[in-house]
């Protein structure tokens, strides 16, 4: 599902040294592990209010046991059992939502998001959305076209804009005029991720997110091209290019939406929305090779990217570069 960085681990309660300790030893532990499995959207949400960092943290660590089910646990434990987990992850979900969270392993988990959504009013679908694209990654279903690629990045990513949204906006009521706009943005970043990873999902999960038709189209082989590494076939690029330019207009129909949050909000999206398109252009620093390499963004270009927009001018710069190659 690629939603972040695929070095997360199983989420586990932490053991408290005596009761009166046990809420706080949760807190630290929630916040570590948010800030372990998603170091850009950690930093960015250290804009919001200080109130709402903790309850993004728990909503984003359900996000994160789909995803770590789909692409990590299921190579542990095989696909039968992983597709019964993600059953039993949907039970428990709606045993949440209706205000009787489960014991078991996700104890934790699900006794925090029943707070957060006693407080928040939490969307039902998107988080049910979720699963049905961690399913889609266990039946191993293909991305075939774009309109395949856009379907299955709303269902993992998509639908995290749209589970967000309760923190963000100024009333209730503005939720269903600003999901499209949130979906946007969780759909951009996907993209992204996707094409930063791409190296990474064949070898290590042998899947690819990329269009097959665009592949074909291209005459692209991932099979014989991601081995290869640098330099990448120039339809290579171009196929790179034309889904970043999927993305870059998702993100130009985020922004619209971001000046309608709430005043509060607004520096933590748009932070985040900046620092995650910033990976597009390491993948072009890095000459298009997201066969061989994974692009990353230096902490200090994501601050950067925190107080100023400076996307533009360097995707110029790596434009002009690449030209000269």
């Amino acid at each position: 599902m690629a939603v972040a960085p695929r070095h997360a681990a199983r989420f586990v309660a932490p053991q408290a040294p005596e009761p009166g300790a046990w809420r706080r030893v949760e807190d630290r532990y929630l916040r570590r592990a948010f800030r372990h499995h998603s170091r850009t959207f950690s930093l960015a949400t250290r804009l919001l209010p200080r109130a709402e960092r903790l309850p993004v943290a728990v909503l984003y660590l359900y996000c994160r046991t789909v995803d770590t089910l789909a692409d990590e646990r299921v190579h542990e434990i095989g696909v039968d059992a992983a597709r019964a987990e993600l059953d039993t992850l949907g039970h428990g979900l709606a045993e949440t939502l209706g205000g009787r969270p489960p014991a078991g392993p996700h104890a934790l988990l699900w006794r925090r998001l029943a707070e957060v959504h006693g407080c928040y009013d939490l969307p039902a679908h998107p988080l049910r959305q979720l699963l049905d694209g961690a399913r889609w990654d266990l039946d191993g279903r293909p991305v075939e076209s774009t309109a395949d690629l856009l379907h299955y990045s709303d269902l993992v990513a998509g639908s995290v804009g749209a589970a967000m949204l309760p923190f963000l906006v100024r009333h209730a009521a503005d939720r269903e005029r600003l999901d499209a706009p949130a979906r946007a943005l969780g759909v951009a970043m996907q993209i992204t991720n996707i094409l930063r990873d791409v190296g990474e999902d064949w070898r290590d999960l042998g899947r690819t997110y990329l269009p097959a038709d665009a592949l074909r189209q291209r005459g692209v082989d991932l099979g014989t091209a991601v081995p290869a590494g640098p330099p990448v076939p120039d339809a290579y690029r171009a196929l790179v290019e034309d889904l970043m330019a999927q993305a870059e207009a998702l993100y130009d129909t985020a922004d619209a939406g971001i000046r309608d949050l709430r005043p509060t909000a607004q520096a933590g999206v748009r932070g985040a929305a900046r620092m995650y398109r910033e990976f597009l252009n390491a993948v072009r620093a890095n000459g298009y090779d997201n066969l061989s390499r994974r692009a990353a963004v230096p902490t200090r270009r994501k601050l950067v990217a925190l107080v100023g927009d400076g996307y533009a001018r360097r995707r110029a710069r790596l434009a002009d570069r690449a030209g000269a190659l």
